[in-house]
C-alpha cells in the first residue's frame, strides 16, 4: 500500500508567532522548517551575526521582509526558538546553520507578540509588552510616562541594566509580528512617533543586549509615506 511507504504532513497555510512559546510546539516549527541556501546564509551571516553578544559587531534591530504567506512568521518562530532554547540547533535541518546556531542557542530570554488593529502607540504597545514578560521573569521594571522623557533610549537602557543583574549571561529579544499593518493605520502625527521610537529601539542593541525582531510585508522604508 502507498500509504506504508509514505507518510505526508499536512501543509500549515497559517502559524502564528506566539506558537513557539509552546516548547513541544516550537521544537517541531524548526524540525519542519526547509532551508534553502540563500536563506542558510542569511542565517548564518546576517541574522545570527546581528543577534549574538559576544563579538564586536554593529548590531542593529532586524525587519523580516515578505509577503503574506512567505513564511516571516514561521521564520521568526525559528529565529525565537533558537535563541531562546537549549538543544535547538539539534532541530536544524542545516547542519551549517545549526553549527553557527550554536552562537545564539539559549542565550536569550524572549518577548512575543503580535500587533492587531488598534489606536495605541507603538511605544505604549511595546513598553507594556515589555513590562509583562519581565514580570514573567521576576524583574520589576515600569517605564515613565510619554510625558516626562526626553529620550526612549535611557528608560530602554535602563530596564537592561535591571535585566542584566537577573540574568548576567542573557540578553533580551523581543520579536513583532505585523507591524506593517499597524503602521499603516496610523495617521501623521502618530507615524512619526512610532518610527522615531522604532528607531531608538533599534538603536539601542549598539551597546546593550537588547535585540529587536520585526516582521512586515514590504520594505518599510522604500514606502514614500514613512
Amino acid at each position: 500500500k502507498y500509504r506504508d511507504l509514505v507518510q505526508f504532513e499536512p501543509i500549515e497555510s497559517v502559524i502564528q508567532l506566539k506558537d513557539a512559546n509552546d516548547l513541544e510546539r516550537a521544537f517541531h516549527l524548526l524540525d519542519t522548517y526547509v532551508i534553502s541556501d540563500r536563506m542558510a546564509e542569511q542565517l548564518k551571516h546576517m541574522i545570527i551575526n546581528q543577534l549574538q553578544f559576544e563579538k564586536a559587531t554593529d548590531n542593529k534591530g532586524l525587519l523580516i521582509v515578505g509577503n503574506y504567506g512567505t513564511g516571516k512568521s514561521h521564520l521568526m518562530s525559528v529565529i525565537s526558538t533558537i535563541a531562546e532554547r537549549e538543544g535547538a540547533s539539534q532541530h536544524i535541518q542545516n547542519t551549517a546553520v545549526a553549527e553557527t546556531a550554536k552562537e545564539i542557542e539559549g542565550k536569550f530570554k524572549v518577548i512575543r507578540l503580535e500587533i492587531g488593529s488598534v489606536g495605541t502607540s507603538l511605544r505604549d504597545i511595546l513598553c507594556s509588552s515589555i513590562e509583562d514578560g519581565l514580570v514573567n521573569m521576576d524583574v520589576d521594571f515600569t517605564f515613565p510616562d510619554f510625558d516626562k522623557i526626553t529620550n526612549n533610549k535611557d528608560s530602554l537602557e535602563e530596564m537592561m541594566g535591571l535585566f542584566n543583574e537577573k540574568y548576567p549571561n542573557h540578553g533580551l529579544l523581543v520579536v513583532v509580528d505585523e507591524l506593517l499593518d499597524y503602521l499603516r493605520g496610523r495617521k501623521e502625527q502618530e507615524l512619526t512617533l512610532d518610527l522615531g521610537f522604532l528607531r531608538e529601539v533599534g538603536e539601542i542593541s549598539n551597546n546593550t543586549r537588547f535585540r529587536f525582531i520585526a516582521g512586515i510585508q514590504e520594505m518599510l522604508f522604500d514606502n514614500p509615506r514613512f
